[in-house]
C-alpha cells in the first residue's frame, strides 16, 4: 500500500482541465517546508480505490533543494497528496 501525504498546494487552471500545481507546503513533525513546481514532466489519471487522481511529476524545488516529486490531486475530495519526496 502507498503512504500519501497531505499538502496544501496553489495550483491553477484553465476551462475542461484539471488543476496544475503550482507552490506547496506541508509539515513533518512540526517542521513547514515549501515548494515551487518549476516544470511538470508527465501527467497520468489513475485510478486509487475507486477515486480518480490526476498524477504529477514534477522538478522542483523544497526549501532551495532540487527534488523530482509526484503529487496527486483526487478529484473528487480535492485534496493533493505527495507520494513520493
Amino acid at each position: 500500500m502507498t503512504e500519501f501525504l497531505r499538502v496544501e498546494v496553489m495550483s491553477y487552471c484553465r476551462p475542461d482541465q484539471p488543476p496544475r500545481p503550482v507552490t506547496f507546503r506541508f509539515s513533518v513533525a512540526d517542521v513547514v517546508y515549501k515548494g515551487r513546481v518549476l516544470k511538470v514532466l508527465d501527467k497520468k489519471i489513475n485510478k486509487y480505490n475507486g477515486n480518480l487522481m490526476y498524477e504529477y511529476y514534477c522538478d522542483c524545488l523544497v526549501d532551495d533543494h532540487p527534488k523530482k516529486i509526484k503529487i496527486s490531486y483526487e478529484r473528487d475530495t480535492m485534496n493533493w497528496y505527495l507520494k513520493n519526496l
